[in-house]
């Protein structure tokens, strides 16, 4: 039987690592910088919360950890991009290729062993009093992670400061005509760094989110193309923060179903197991349907 609670609450955790992700390569994309490394730097953020936690044993220094890996790596990307103005989709792929090595040989030389890391402890997870207590959706809130709790202010706050601030407003006119906002006054490559650093928090918290608070250790390519995905619900999403959340819950649900249907139909589960892929590639097919469809209308 499936268990619709069960769909709930697999929905949420799946989809938050893709709305902190899609969040933050939004803003690279509005200021112009592309970001395909997602993944990479999801990676990196990762293994570096694992290790900090192994060693303080304390979770919040592995949050840091993951976090400030995050910023590094994207300031890594804005360097090459913006000042050395190198192709972004190589460094993109730079980064996920370099992410995906590096992190097995540390893992090998630091832990002694390629798959995994040791478990670590884990960020605490939260229960919402009351709403624990509802039927069906009360499982959503009794036990969430902290940085799930954390998904809708910062989307709310990246809304905000996008269409509601004058650095919002720099961000999207670089995006759209660099040499118009350079001439209005605006320091193009400042906002463009600014821009990819907060975008390298977010996925530093996704990438944190995954090993010490979904897991309590590290895998190996335990990303697992979520950061593809995220870049997928930023297509989807319209280039919006609310659009990009909505876009990550529609592929946590996706995941979601994948989870359940396994061992309930007669389906091989390695063909289950696509459905999630298979819906970014429908997903990201539409969207660019839909542009070409109306640049041709113009």
């Amino acid at each position: 039987m499936i268990s619709v609670s069960s769909i709930l609450v697999n929905t949420v955790t799946s989809s938050t690592a893709l709305a902190l992700g899609g969040v933050g390569g939004l803003f690279g994309e509005r200021s112009g910088i592309s970001n395909i490394g997602l993944e990479g730097t999801m990676l990196f953020s990762a293994f570096a919360a694992v290790c900090a936690s192994y060693y303080t044993a304390s979770p919040w220094a592995g949050l840091a950890a993951g976090v400030a890996a995050g910023v590094l790596v994207s300031l890594l990307h804005a360097y090459f991009c913006i000042t050395l103005k190198v192709n972004q989709s190589i460094i993109g792929l730079a980064i996920n290729i370099l992410a995906a090595n590096l992190t097995v040989y540390a893992s090998s030389s630091i832990f002694g062993n390629k798959g995994f890391t040791p478990s670590v402890a884990k960020l605490p997870d939260v229960s919402v009093p009351l709403l624990r207590d509802l039927p069906v959706v009360g499982d959503l809130f009794g036990g969430v992670s902290l940085i799930t709790l954390l998904v809708i202010p910062i989307a709310l706050l990246a809304f905000y400061l996008l269409y509601k601030t004058p650095y919002g407003m720099r961000v999207i006119a670089v995006g759209q005509n660099p040499t118009a906002a350079y001439v209005a006054g605006v320091n193009v490559k400042r906002t463009q760094y600014t821009a990819v650093l907060l975008g390298g928090f977010t996925c530093g918290l996704a990438g944190a989110y995954l090993s010490i608070s979904y897991l309590s250790m590290f895998v190996r390519d335990m990303v697992s193309g979520r950061g593809f995905i995220a870049i997928a619900a930023i297509l989807f999403g319209r280039y919006d923060p609310l659009g990009v959340c909505l876009a990550a819950l529609f592929f946590g649900f996706a995941d979601a179903m994948q989870i359940a249907l396994q061992g309930t139909v007669r389906i091989p589960n390695e063909v289950i197991q696509c459905i999630p892929y298979v819906l970014t590639i429908l997903a990201v097919t539409f969207n660019e349907a839909r542009v070409m469809k109306r640049s041709a209308a113009l």
